[in-house]
């Protein structure tokens, strides 16, 4: 996908792939909330896949596009809340809206 999207309808998202699975990033804040951190920005999602640490299992991460109301759905049905975070990954915006 291009670097360029319609950021009003899609965000970039971490996706890691270990040997049987393929899955979004997700994280756990101070609190124990689940959580899947997103950009609005390419770039931005490349800065902060660089600042992971190594995970263990996981082979490869990638950043991918994923349309907004796709990933809020998935996000929902596995009990995960989606933030939009900056090259950081500090939160900058709650994410909701319409998932189904």
């Amino acid at each position: 996908m291009s670097d360029k999207v319609d950021a009003g309808n899609y965000v970039w998202v971490i996706v890691e792939r270990t040997r049987n699975d393929e899955n979004f990033l997700g994280l756990a804040d101070e609190d124990g909330e689940r959580f899947i951190p997103v950009t609005a920005e390419k770039d931005k999602a490349l800065m902060l896949l660089g600042r992971l640490p190594e995970a263990e299992g996981v082979f490869s991460r990638s950043v991918e596009a994923i349309h907004r109301a796709q990933l809020l759905g998935q996000a929902q049905d596995e009990g995960f809340s989606v933030y939009l975070v900056d090259e950081k990954g500090r939160i900058i915006e709650h994410l909701t809206g319409q998932t189904h």
